[in-house]
């Protein structure tokens, strides 16, 4: 830095300092009465007082069992819970910040004339009961909900009663779930029920004309290994079946499981058309009437091995459906604060002064501005 600019940098210092000291009565002023601006207008804003309740989330190894409900239980007993790669789980998040329980809240308390907002849009409400409540997840591993409200004793109502009602939100949605499931795994097991009828008559009637009451060994061994890719071939159908309705074709997992359904059915058409799976020969090589009984066998086997899966989930969503479990569990419960949470007027004093000093050096500042240009303008002239 030369030495014309170091000069030049002291000497518009000295320049401001002067100014500021010239009209120091007006800074004092305007900070004094800034100062008792902000101490009165402290004093007049409303006491609001904050209010807490710390819950948790079941623990692992209590929602083992319902933690299934729905399509997740299906993927599980079908050894599938990963198609697509992703978690069919969501977090407890949805419903702690979601739309209906804020309007529960506010229709339960009335907090459209408690915030005296009568005249407003109803989405200015919402966010004014979000700026009152807020939903915090701690790395211990529970939520802690804080309500503010200018009645301490309403304050911890009103925490309380979040946790409440956002369990019946969960709990709500849940059965929405298992109702959809239980609904489709029964007409499933009636319509896997109405096939083993058909098949069996079927069976009886080969046995009965041809006298044919059972293969030859090794027709048995087929039967029972050509049973087993042909139960995991309907459960893929299965779970393509439910993806598909509930999701559409366009769906990751849908598409995951109609691949996987692909390959299932290209190994039961090989099991048909190539030689090697009973021996150095085709299944369509074989006696048409053995053939017919053998697969007819198979496709019992294969339908009975997977009613007793879908009876088993259906059980388990029938359980949960009627059980009444919580989803969340209070720790401490909110209690009426004895202590104001806000406003805090130290802070607001002590914004308020600096507030009021700075801004009356900018005033000094912009009229000094003014003055110089005028007298530049008169100059040039």
């Amino acid at each position: 830095m030369s030495d014309n600019t170091k000069n030049n940098t002291i000497s518009d210092g000295l320049y401001f300092s002067a100014i500021l000291f010239k009209h120091k009565l007006f800074i004092i002023i305007m900070t004094v009465i800034a100062a008792i601006s902000s101490v009165v207008i402290s004093l007049f804003l409303p006491i609001w007082y904050s209010s807490s309740v710390s819950f948790v989330p079941p623990s692992e190894s209590s929602t083992s069992s319902s933690s299934g409900a729905g399509l997740s239980s299906i993927m599980k007993d079908f050894g599938m819970s990963k198609i697509g790669g992703t978690s069919d789980e969501y977090t407890m998040f949805v419903f702690l910040n979601s739309r209906s329980v804020a309007d529960s809240m506010i229709k339960k308390y009335d907090l459209v004339k408690r915030y005296e907002m009568e005249k407003n849009y109803y989405v200015d409400v919402r966010k004014e009961f979000w700026a009152n409540f807020k939903v915090e997840y701690l790395k211990e591993g529970n939520y802690v909900l804080t309500a503010w409200d200018k009645d301490s004793v309403l304050a911890a109502e009103m925490a309380n009663d979040f946790v409440e009602i956002a369990n019946y939100f969960v709990e709500k949605t849940k059965n929405d779930d298992l109702r959809a499931s239980i609904e489709y795994l029964t007409n499933r097991i009636a319509s896997i029920d109405s096939t083993i009828n058909v098949i069996s008559m079927e069976l009886w009637q080969i046995s009965k004309d041809k006298s044919l009451f059972s293969p030859e060994d090794q027709a048995k061994s087929a039967a029972t290994a050509l049973s087993t890719i042909k139960a995991n071939e309907l459960e893929l159908e299965i779970t393509y079946d439910y993806f598909l309705k509930m999701f559409g074709e366009n769906d990751p997992q849908t598409q995951n499981a109609k691949a996987l359904l692909m390959v299932a059915k290209k190994s039961v058409e090989d099991a048909f058309s190539k030689p090697g799976f009973i021996g150095n020969f085709a299944l369509r090589d074989v006696t048409p009437i053995a053939v017919s009984y053998l697969t007819k066998y198979a496709d019992i086997e294969a339908l009975t091995k997977t009613k007793a899966v879908l009876t088993t989930s259906l059980e388990k969503a029938n359980l949960d459906y009627h059980s009444n479990n919580k989803n969340f569990f209070i720790v401490d419960k909110a209690i009426p604060s004895d202590k104001k949470d806000k406003p805090k007027r130290a802070f607001i004093c002590a914004g308020g002064t600096f507030s009021g000093f700075m801004l009356s050096i900018l005033i000094i500042l912009i009229f000094n501005g003014i003055k110089i240009a005028s007298r530049q303008a008169k100059e040039l002239k």
